[in-house]
């Protein structure tokens, strides 16, 4: 590179102690190519070119530029729609039963965030949804039956679940 960018050292820093080795060496080999054929090394211009030539990249800069303070965060449309889309759910569930389901929407929301922070392939949003989806049917159908906690849930009570929305099967 004939220009080193002053964020430089911060991001091999951070790429080591966030991402797994290759997957950081191939991102700091991406980025310098990068910055090399657009000659930006500013974070908004070289974020914008990053995200419409390679948006995988996009993600770890912005990830990166914002971890650092060197853009200001993003109103992130998509997230907070799908939190709002998934709270709709939740709150569709039976009183008794909903704490347990808020816990599973919890998790389901940590983990896409992990696997996003170790460079993994995340769930998608429309999976989690679809996945919310079916534990609010099933908890309906539940409440239905008598139901006012998870823990008296048998096999045949799922079986019975099962038979009614066979669609429902793999999630």
């Amino acid at each position: 590179m004939p220009c080193t960018p002053a964020w430089w050292t911060a991001l091999t820093a951070h790429l080591a102690t966030h991402r797994n080795i290759f997957y950081g060496a191939d991102a700091l080999a991406h980025t310098a190519r990068l910055v090399i054929d657009t000659g930006h090394t500013d974070p908004h211009g070289l974020l914008a070119e990053a995200r419409r030539t390679r948006p995988w990249l996009g993600r770890l800069l912005a990830d990166f530029f914002h971890t650092h303070h060197l853009l200001d965060a993003p109103a992130d449309v998509q997230n907070s729609r799908a939190a709002v889309r998934r709270e709709r759910r939740i709150e569709a569930v039976p009183a008794p039963l909903r704490p347990a389901v808020r816990a599973f929407a919890d998790v389901l929301v940590a983990r896409r965030e992990k696997a996003e922070n170790l460079g993994l392939r995340p769930n998608q949003l429309k999976t989690i949804e679809i996945r919310l989806d079916t534990v609010r049917d099933l908890a309906l159908h539940l409440h239905a039956k008598g139901h006012t906690t998870w823990a008296g849930v048998n096999a045949t009570d799922l079986e019975a679940f099962l038979a009614g929305n066979p669609s429902r099967r793999a999630s």
